[in-house]
């Protein structure tokens, strides 16, 4: 799943969540945790099976990166 307005299908519906900058910025920081101890894990767990790694892991970066470039265009005012 890539998160970005343009890739969307014809009249699909734009859902918009509202927040602060600075909840932005927690959310964005939080999902950098989540991703960073995934990726600790992963790397421990490299020779077992992958039965025990969290879904949702790719949805999670990708929202992260759609935070980012909310966050960004924020800052700027665009």
């Amino acid at each position: 799943m890539i998160i970005d307005t343009c890739l969307r299908e014809v009249d699909e519906p734009i859902v918009t969540v509202e927040m602060t900058l600075r909840q932005a910025e927690q959310v964005r920081d939080g999902l950098a945790d989540l991703l960073c101890w995934h990726r600790g894990f992963a790397a421990a767990n490299s020779n077992r099976c992958d039965d025990f790694s969290p879904m949702g892991v790719d949805v999670a970066r990708e929202l992260n990166i759609a935070l980012k470039r909310a966050i960004e265009a924020a800052i700027k005012g665009d």
